[in-house]
This record gives structure tokens, sequence and C-alpha cells, in this order.
């Protein structure tokens, strides 16, 4: 029987390479070496974010006016009567009230304006805490957008077509577009009122 010749391999390719009586580097040889620390090449990075100088003191000028402002109005309250604290929280009340009622009535008037196919990017402009109010504006709006559209349709297919050139008695086509300026000289020259015709149109 014939014997098959295989490659040679080398399983231990991948494997970690053997030590060739270098001794351990994780037990040297000098005792000295053995209470050093080992030192790494390469210095930790730092994940916090390095600030100069200047923007510290940005940073701290601005906590700084955010304390000193929260300090006076504590001050500020603190000097206030019962019947003055309670006027302070009913305009704060109030001025709650109105944003909401201001922020519902945009979202109406966005989805009047989807409703109607229009962008909602004019809801600011339509919008209003009334309703009566808010759907006059918005019919307003609508019929001033169609005769804007309408005036852009009218002007593009508004229908300019160049008039025919007229024959002249003799049978000759006078067209100015195409007429080259030496053309033009001779004809002032030779025919003035026809010149004076052709010009006029």
């Amino acid at each position: 029987m014939k014997k098959l010749q295989f490659l040679p391999m080398n399983l231990q390719f991948f494997a970690e390479p053997e030590d060739k009586g270098n001794g351990d580097p994780a037990d040297p040889a000098d005792p000295k070496e053995k209470d050093k620390p080992v030192e790494d090449p390469k210095p930790p990075v730092d994940s916090d974010k390095k600030y100069s100088d200047a923007d510290l003191d940005q940073i701290i000028n601005q906590k700084f006016a955010k304390w000193q402002k929260d300090k006076d109005e504590e001050i500020r309250q603190s000097k206030l009567t019962a019947d003055e604290k309670e006027q302070e929280r009913i305009k704060k009340l109030e001025k709650l009230e109105r944003d909401v009622a201001s922020r519902d009535a945009k979202d109406k008037a966005r989805q009047a304006l989807s409703d109607a196919k229009l962008p909602s990017d004019f809801a600011d402009f339509v919008f209003d805490t009334q309703e009566d109010v808010a759907k006059d504006k918005l019919d307003k709006f609508t019929k001033t957008l169609a005769a804007y559209r309408e005036s852009v349709v009218n002007e593009i297919m508004r229908d300019k077509t160049p008039k025919k050139p007229k024959n002249d008695a003799d049978g000759k086509v006078y067209d100015l577009a195409h007429m080259k300026p030496q053309e033009l000289r001779e004809l002032r020259e030779k025919d003035p009122e026809k010149f004076k015709e052709i010009t006029q149109k």
C-alpha cells in the first residue's frame, strides 16, 4: 500500500511562544527589581474634561450669579406680606394659564391648517385664544393664500405669443427679432416710413 505524504503542520503556530530560558518576566532574577512597582508606559487616560482657567472662571461666575439671584429672591420673598405673596402667586398662575391656552390654540390652528391642506408653519399667524377670532383669522388667511396662488398661476399661464411678422406689399417679411443691425440701417435709409412702422409695433 502506498503511503500518502501530508504536509507537515506545526499545530503550536498560534500558541504562545516558548520562553527560551530568559527567565520568567513575572519573576525577575534580581530581588531589587521585584520590589519596584511596574510602571505603565502610557499614563492613564483621564475621562474627565480638562478646563482652561477662563472656562472655570466663566462656570464659577455663572454659578455665583445664579446663587446671588436666588438669594436676592429669598430676601425679597421674606420681606413680602401675606397679601403680596398671594398676589404674586395669582400672577404666576394667570401667566401659566395664558401660556397653556396659547399652546392649545396653536395646536388647534396647526390641526385646522393641516385639515385645509395648508402648511402648518403658519399656525403662529392664525392662532388666537378666542375660537371665533381664530376662525376669522384662518378664513382670511385661506382666502388670501388662494388669491395669491391664483395670481401666481395666472402669471405663469399668461399666453404671450409673439406677433406674426407682417408681409410688405412686395412680399418681403420684416421681423425685427431676426434682422441684423445693418439691415435695419439700410431700411431706415431707403424707406423711413416702413422703418417707423416696423419699430413701433
